[in-house]
């Protein structure tokens, strides 16, 4: 046998015996706890999102998954700790979209579409554009019309520099062709009780706590940020048929592994995800705060990621967004 043949030989046999082993790992995956990190404090949106499916998630496994949260620099931290960890299935990490919005405001030691793996998306829920009703605009257009006439004299509220209602503000100037101007809060409750108040024109935030606000006239609630319209709300339009063509953004939840993470654990941490997610004992919990339930596969969802990402980059260099300090 010549020495390239016995290289070639040596070369499958190795690649035969790595899958064997990570075959072999998979059927004893997991034989211990697993740690899930969230990049933010305990009490935000996506602990509690995560907090009420883990129970579930760890029956399936049959074995205790660990919330580990790490807040601090938007979820730099975090995502940092997710992309250096083990890559044998043992740390997962769950985020908002935040992390497909941090590349763009940004120099990461890392890239989350090549050092991390997505899981799946866990669930999302829509965006609803809401005015003050001293605004004399009942529709879409008619908010963009009056704004074209009002140069600079309108603003919109959000919940942070490179929050999402930040990022859909200014996808919303840019798409319309509208100078708002955009005035920064501290948290979402405070945004949309200014909004309310008339110290702000235009908000844009969770359905889940806007709608009650447009339903009893505090706000105006004109449109949906999604392209299909809310089963919460089905009588509001969304902005993609009210004028604004393909305008399509949402709050969305995920998880993620180290890229390294092998095929075989992959496939067994998704079937546990996806099973945990459409539950009878979950599904009805998250749906109920006005979630559409997830579940795309690692390669769909991965896909998803990468469109986001270069999504909000687009927006946040054209609006030329720099983060606060």
């Amino acid at each position: 046998m010549s020495f390239m043949s016995q290289a070639v030989s040596a070369a499958l046999l190795l690649a035969a015996t790595g899958a064997a082993q990570a075959q072999t790992a998979a059927s004893n995956f997991p034989s211990r706890p697993l740690r899930l990190i969230i990049p933010m404090g305990a009490g935000g949106a996506t602990d509690i999102f995560i907090r009420t499916i883990v129970p579930k998630l760890s029956d399936i496994l049959g074995q205790q998954v660990v919330v580990d949260n790490r807040p601090g620099a938007n979820g730099v931290i975090g995502d940092e700790m997710a992309v250096k960890s083990a890559p044998d299935g043992y740390t997962l990490m769950a985020n908002s979209l935040a992390i497909t919005i941090n590349p763009g405001l940004y120099k990461l030691n890392y890239d989350i579409t090549r050092d991390l793996q997505g899981l799946t998306r866990l669930g999302s829920i829509d965006l609803l554009m809401g005015i003050h009703p001293s605004v004399p605009a009942k529709t879409v257009a008619e908010l963009i019309t009056h704004a074209r006439a009002n140069p600079g004299k309108l603003n919109y509220a959000s919940f942070g520099i490179g929050s999402i209602s930040h990022v859909a503000g200014e996808m919303f100037k840019q798409a319309s062709g509208t100078q708002l101007v955009h005035v920064a809060y501290k948290t979402s409750p405070l945004a949309v009780q200014e909004t309310i108040a008339g110290q702000t024109h235009l908000v844009i935030g969770g359905i889940s706590y806007m709608l009650p606000q447009a339903r009893s006239g505090r706000l105006r609630g004109i449109a949906i940020s999604s392209m299909q319209r809310s089963t919460h709300a089905p009588d509001i339009p969304t902005a993609h048929e009210s004028g604004l063509p393909n305008f399509d953004v949402n709050a969305w939840f995920g998880t993620w592994v180290p890229a390294a993470v092998p095929k075989p654990v992959l496939a067994k941490l998704y079937d546990a995800m996806s099973k945990t997610m459409n539950h009878p004992d979950v599904k009805p919990a998250i749906e109920k705060h006005g979630y559409k339930i997830g579940g795309e596969s690692p390669d769909e969802f991965q896909k998803f990621v990468r469109s986001e990402v270069e999504k909000f980059g687009k927006v946040i260099k054209a609006a030329g967004i720099k983060p606060e300090g």
